[in-house]
């Protein structure tokens, strides 16, 4: 559905052009305003905002290539498509490398030039909903990287929000890969020991015998390779956080010691007898249930309700499928650098294949294959994600059944793929003929238009 503040500005030296555009344009529900020169257009963007300026590459006194660099300049957050001749093309493409969101070559076919008009659209509201998302979060940079609109992850915000300036102890709890580094960090920032230092601790990724030296620090001779004197994490910490990650690794030996820190607030080196206030605070995660870790002996009930005064448990990405779109734009744009050509976004075939896998390695295992699929994609698309269990670019179980998502979600999902393939299979009929496509699905061509960008459907591979 077209927003109804998205304004455009046609500018074109051809008078028949600009009132054929812009008619086009208008019957679509945009607001459009045109302009004869690149001087116009200036003008006409110096009295008020346009989220689009569909310019002519080729003009008397200011070309395209100079009116996009002055547009770039003063008016960043517009986007250009740029029009022009066929013998033109390169020139329309060095206009993309400089910043230009697309271009479309004279004469225009209509049916082209509202699709992509309507993916500029849609990219710009991505854009805004991505930003909407940072500024909900806060403000700090590692808090605005956690992008949700999931109601799960809304109560965690709040959570944050309520705790990070306080100094009690808290518990993130949640599988692997689902953030809680990142949402430790979005809580120290948050904080007022924000200028502090935050050091995290991969509790599992550290010997036994080394754990101790490491967390508490040693004197020198304190043990045999002992050369010198090392204060520990803790001691690097003060005034700031420690986040001990996977807390539940931790040998018994050491949550006693653990144990006393949390009660006391000092600490003592190995080899020595001196006590060391440290002023911190303590954020620990684990993927394990420690409740049963304590059952089973392993882990000491009493530090289990030190570290649990303010649990936060972060729901798995299986738990918030309606993130992932946004999610997967997050990281395309987060290393889109890794690209070899500029990308656009994701077909929806491969959106489809991402809502209906499993995850179990949660956001980094999506953060991961989109990087790999940012590296090797050929097109402007992304097409697929090497997804463990597809086939081709289409999942081996198509919309499986699952409690983990509302009803109304489920049945949405699978609606728009049907929708799709019975658009495609119309197009396929109907050799891309969208007269002939509307008549048979009995509603109007803008309707058509609008699926057509909706799911990204490439309409000239089935015209004859």
């Amino acid at each position: 559905m077209i927003q109804p503040e998205t304004r455009i500005l046609v500018v074109d030296d051809d008078r028949a052009f600009r009132v054929a555009t812009g008619t086009l344009l208008r019957d679509e529900g945009y607001e459009v305003e045109t302009a004869g020169s690149a001087g116009e257009c200036l003008q006409t963007l110096a009295r008020g905002p346009f989220d689009i300026v569909l310019s002519d590459l080729v003009m008397e006194e200011m070309n395209g290539i100079e009116l996009l660099g002055k547009v770039m300049e003063l008016y960043p957050a517009t986007t250009i498509i740029m029009v022009t001749g066929f013998g033109s093309i390169p020139t329309a493409v060095e206009a993309m490398r400089l910043g230009a969101y697309d271009y479309l070559t004279k004469p225009c076919n209509n049916e082209e030039l509202l699709i992509k008009i309507r993916r500029a659209v849609d990219d710009r509201a991505k854009t805004r909903e991505i930003e909407r998302l940072r500024e909900l979060v806060g403000e700090g940079n590692d808090f605005a990287n956690i992008v949700s609109q999931n109601d799960g992850m809304r109560k965690v915000f709040k959570q944050v929000r309520q705790v990070a300036d306080t100094d009690v102890t808290v518990l993130v709890t949640g599988e692997t890969g689902t953030g809680k580094e990142l949402l430790a960090r979005a809580i120290h920032v948050n904080s007022t020991r924000r200028s502090k230092n935050f050091i995290a601790v991969q509790c599992s990724a550290i010997p036994e015998s080394l754990l101790e030296s490491e967390l508490f620090g040693h004197e020198q001779g304190a043990f045999t390779g002992a050369q010198r004197q090392r204060i520990g994490k803790f001691e690097e910490a003060i005034g700031g956080t420690v986040f001990l990650d996977e807390i539940g690794d931790i040998p018994v030996g050491v949550q006693t010691k653990l144990l006393r820190i949390l009660q006391e607030k000092q600490v003592t080196r190995l080899g020595s007898n001196a006590v060391t206030p440290v002023d911190i605070r303590v954020i620990a995660a684990t993927n394990r249930s420690l409740e049963s870790l304590v059952g089973g002996g392993t882990f000491r009930e009493d530090l289990l309700y030190r570290l649990n005064v303010f649990p936060i448990s972060l729901p798995a990405l299986r738990e918030r499928l309606d993130d992932i779109p946004l999610l997967a734009e997050f990281f395309l744009q987060k290393h889109r650098s890794l690209a070899h050509r500029e990308l656009k976004g994701f077909s929806p075939s491969c959106i489809h294949d991402m809502m209906n896998y499993v995850w179990k390695g949660n956001i980094r295992e999506l953060e991961n294959l989109i990087k790999r699929a940012i590296i090797t994609a050929e097109g402007e698309v992304i097409t697929r994600l090497d997804i463990p269990g597809t086939d081709g670019n289409r999942a081996v179980v198509d919309f499986p059944l699952t409690t983990s998502i509302p009803y109304k979600t489920y049945v949405e999902q699978v609606l728009s793929d049907a929708e799709k393939k019975y658009l495609m299979r119309m197009l396929e009929d109907c050799h891309g003929n969208m007269n002939e496509v509307a008549r048979k699905m009995e509603v109007d061509r803008k309707t058509i238009y609008r699926k057509i960008s909706d799911y990204a459907i490439d309409v000239s591979v089935f015209k004859r």
